[in-house]
């Protein structure tokens, strides 16, 4: 019975983390946004290929798990309710490949371009006031 509790205990942990990760995409709201950054995303050479292979990876699970026949829930057997585990494999991955997209959103808007001078006072003047 202790091992039971443990059990679930560990599955509602996991089931926490998850729901964080969606509430920070703003419920998938905020992925709808940044769908538009992912070739970007994958073209960019300063983003690590750890990165792009955690969205990769997140995207292929997530696709290959709502595609195959194999559930840990049957929808078969529990009707409806067998969806819920595709819910929570769908949200993991957004969770995954947004989390991803805001650290390079961070990597580009902290980038200092090199064509760019700060901190840099200039005036401008008409060549008839001289």
């Amino acid at each position: 019975m202790n091992r039971f509790i443990k059990v679930i205990d560990i599955l509602l942990d996991q089931l926490k983390k998850v729901l964080v990760r969606f509430k920070k995409s703003k419920f998938g709201l905020l992925f709808i946004v940044n769908i538009f950054k992912i070739p970007d995303f994958m073209t960019d050479r300063r983003v690590s290929i750890i990165s792009k292979f955690k969205v990769i990876f997140a995207f292929g699970v997530a696709l290959l798990y709502m595609v195959s026949g194999v559930d840990f829930i049957p929808e078969m057997i529990t009707g409806v309710f067998g969806l819920v585990d595709d819910l929570f494999i769908f949200i993991w991955c957004l969770g995954i490949i947004n989390e991803e997209l805001e650290k390079y959103k961070r990597i580009i808007k902290e980038e200092n371009d090199p064509n760019i001078i700060k901190d840099v006072k200039f005036s401008v003047k008409d060549e008839k006031e001289q």
